[in-house]
């Protein structure tokens, strides 16, 4: 739209009706007040078009960053979809590590039934054998400790029996020595008092005498030699009964060493297999403790994996909560957009 406006109003051609100064004079005030009228109006429509230039300027400015701000807050959004996804994910694989962790940990814990058959499973496949064992190590123990005292009374009786007899066989050899020494002083007597008589008397009138002497000395000299060699066989019945003695005592000896080891050897056993049933429980205990943390450890996991599927919900809730807000915003910035250009549109066409 183009406006003409003319400030020489001598310019005008000279077509005016006639009819005297006064008719003109009325023609040209009316024509100058038309022409400001049309003169304002050219300036109002001027101010209004730099007016809604300006503002149409402004508006696609705005319009111009909105966009590039919808962009931004799309990119925003597509990066923050990404990393919600990625943390997805992480959560997720998390998820399914601890479900395969508490799946093991669920097959590796004892219940208490479970724990209840072992333990009375152990001390079935124990207790039993060790009793047996127990109750046959008590009878061994038993029977050698009889024995034991048996062969103690025994050794007892044979070494006061042996103390007797040694006293008997050292009173008879006492009593035969002082015998057999009376004997031969009252022989050395005879004799000597026989060889006097010989040296006194007349051999030849005595020759009975002396053959009766001679024999008399001849059997006193055999029965001499008898009681030596009666002496020399009493000597060897002591001599072999304190052998015998001896050999009973080193027997008996040996036997009750053997039987002290052998009562030391099952004390050690009884005590081994007491030392092994205190080790078993103390295993069983430690496998009770050790079911009890993984009973704890298998709890915290599933506390674990509530918090984390939490956190998944709260995530994706917050992400669907973010994706509406960014929906409702780029919404509303549409329609402020649409407005504003409608409104522009609509003075637009109002000035045309």
């Amino acid at each position: 739209m183009v406006v003409s406006t003319f400030t020489d109003m001598d310019t005008f051609p000279n077509n005016f009706p006639p009819g005297g100064d006064s008719g003109l004079t009325a023609s040209q005030s009316e024509f100058q007040k038309m022409l400001i009228d049309e003169r304002l109006r050219c300036e109002h429509h001027k101010a209004n078009y730099q007016t809604l230039k300006a503002e149409h300027t402004r508006l696609q400015n705005e319009h111009v960053k909105l966009q590039n701000e919808l962009k931004h807050l799309f990119n925003e959004k597509q990066t923050q979809q990404e990393k919600l996804q990625l943390l997805l994910e992480e959560l997720r694989g998390e998820l399914v590590e601890k479900t395969k962790d508490l799946e093991e940990m669920k097959l590796q814990i004892l219940t208490p039934q479970k724990l209840e058959l072992l333990r009375a499973q152990i001390q079935q496949e124990l207790e039993t054998p060790m009793r047996e064992r127990f109750r046959n190590l008590d009878e061994e123990v038993e029977k050698y400790r009889a024995v034991y005292n048996k062969l103690r009374y025994e050794h007892t009786f044979l070494k006061s029996e042996f103390e007797h007899q040694k006293e008997e066989y050292a009173r008879i050899l006492d009593e035969g020595k002082i015998r057999y020494e009376s004997e031969i002083a009252r022989l050395e007597e005879d004799k000597e008092e026989l060889r006097n008589q010989l040296l006194n008397v007349d051999l030849t009138k005595d020759s009975k005498r002396v053959e009766q002497l001679a024999r008399e000395k001849v059997y006193l000299c055999q029965k001499l030699k008898g009681l030596e060699a009666e002496v020399a066989e009493l000597k060897a019945e002591k001599e072999n009964s304190e052998a015998q003695v001896e050999n009973a005592q080193r027997i008996q000896v040996r036997q009750l060493a053997e039987m002290q080891a052998t009562v030391r050897s099952l004390e050690a056993e009884k005590q081994s297999a007491n030392l092994r049933a205190e080790r078993l429980e103390k295993e069983l205990q430690s496998s009770s403790e050790q079911n009890t943390f993984l009973i704890n450890k298998l709890h915290k996991a599933e506390r674990e994996i509530n918090t984390l599927s939490s956190k998944v919900k709260e995530l994706k809730h917050s992400n669907k909560l973010e994706i509406t807000d960014i929906k409702l915003e780029t919404a509303r910035a549409k329609s402020e957009l649409e407005r504003e250009r409608n409104k522009i549109q609509s003075e637009l066409d109002g000035n045309m």
